[in-house]
């Protein structure tokens, strides 16, 4: 229900009010969101996403009247698939040290855009529109909240600039396409960077 009204308030397409039109936007949009990630956001068309999803092209247009709103559909499912676990994780993460508070965002979100690669790949399209500002001040405030809740709790300013330097430290693997090995041993590095600087601040608080 809520990744509906996201997609709604983003990009205005036509809700389908019966369970054979939801299930054709699901499929259209799991179509679009892996050709996005193989060929690029500008190299895919319309066409493309209709044949791959098995439907008409006016279906597509009927639900999605532009590329950008198919892509924005996606991206604000995601954001908001990706703003519940963070959510869920505001609990766990009371009274736990910040270098812990680092280690649990980093399976999380590496979970996250490992299952969700659209999501990374749209993120950057062009454009910067109120909706997509509120949606990373979401993501940062929830981050920082999660900073907060640390023992010993991380000053309101620290865990702002960590809220902002988390998600794009996860983003540095993802540009490994084929090299998972690589890709796995980069993300463990940087867990380990970050754990470590937050463990030398908590020993020099």
């Amino acid at each position: 229900m809520a990744s509906q009204k996201a997609r709604a308030s983003v990009s205005n397409p036509r809700a389908p009010q019966q369970k054979r039109g939801r299930e054709r936007v699901a499929a259209l949009m799991a179509s679009a969101a892996q050709l996005f990630v193989e060929k690029g956001f500008d190299a895919t068309t319309m066409t493309e996403i209709a044949a791959r999803a098995g439907a008409a092209i006016g279906t597509l247009y009927l639900f999605f009247p532009t590329k950008e709103a198919l892509a924005e559909a996606i991206l604000a499912e995601h954001a908001e698939a990706l703003s519940t676990q963070l959510d869920a994780l505001q609990e766990r993460a009371k009274g736990l040290a910040p270098a812990a508070i680092a280690d649990a965002l980093f399976d999380v979100l590496g979970a996250f855009l490992a299952a969700h690669p659209a999501y990374s790949a749209l993120l950057d399209l062009p454009g910067d529109d109120g909706w997509r500002r509120q949606m990373r001040a979401r993501r940062r405030a929830q981050i920082a909240a999660l900073f907060a809740r640390a023992e010993p709790s991380l000053p309101p300013g620290q865990a702002e600039r960590l809220a902002v330097i988390v998600p794009q430290l996860m983003r540095i693997p993802l540009a490994l396409v084929g090299e998972k090995r690589l890709r796995d041993g980069v993300l463990e590095e940087l867990r380990l960077m970050l754990a470590r600087h937050l463990g030398e601040v908590a020993t020099e608080r």
